[in-house]
């Protein structure tokens, strides 16, 4: 996975956006007015565009995304991430998921992904959407210290199964940190 450029979204005009906009709810079932159309594209400005070999990722950050945050003294100060494959296929990729967060928002900061109740939920595409908190926030939930090994071992049942950390920016910057070789000299103790 190459490292992330920001793009833009669209390069033609106002008026040519907003009847995209329009022409795409269509193709779904949803009958969009000029006004709402135009509404929508103003959040769409918002949004900062990123772009790779394999992704596209929008990022709403701050107050632009407290339309989603539903805590008081949380809002202004989270991020909001959208991915999807240039092709729109679905993917599910652990790692990369971690990267994007990482590349784009911060290495010390949490980001979860929600599977909501029925009635909040949102599938009308091959995207996925992270929620990521503001630095030094943790969810009160999850493992509370760091373990990784990406020894390379093929599962089965009863069996461990890991694929190798794919050389990437974050490869890179292991190699060159004394974690990586703790980690690789700790492995089958």
């Amino acid at each position: 996975m190459q490292k992330f450029e920001r793009s833009r979204l669209y390069s033609f005009k106002i008026k040519e956006r907003i009847q995209r906009n329009i022409d795409m709810a269509k193709e779904i079932g949803v009958d969009l007015t000029w006004k709402q159309s135009k509404e929508m594209q103003r959040e769409l400005d918002k949004q900062e565009i990123w772009v790779n070999d394999i992704y596209q990722v929008n990022i709403l950050r701050g107050k632009d995304c407290d339309q989603y945050i539903h805590i008081e003294e949380f809002k202004g100060k989270c991020d909001y991430i959208t991915i999807k494959t240039h092709d729109k296929k679905a993917i599910r990729d652990w790692r990369h998921f971690q990267t994007i967060k990482n590349e784009l928002c911060g290495e010390n900061r949490e980001a979860v992904e929600i599977f909501p109740s029925e009635k909040r939920l949102v599938d009308t595409a091959n995207q996925y959407h992270l929620w990521v908190l503001p630095e030094g926030q943790m969810f009160p939930f999850g493992f509370d210290t760091r373990k990784v090994d990406y020894t390379e071992r093929h599962g089965g049942l009863h069996k461990v199964g890991q694929r190798p950390l794919e050389e990437s920016t974050i490869w890179k910057k292991l190699k060159n940190q004394k974690i990586y070789f703790l980690m690789v000299s700790n492995i089958g103790r």
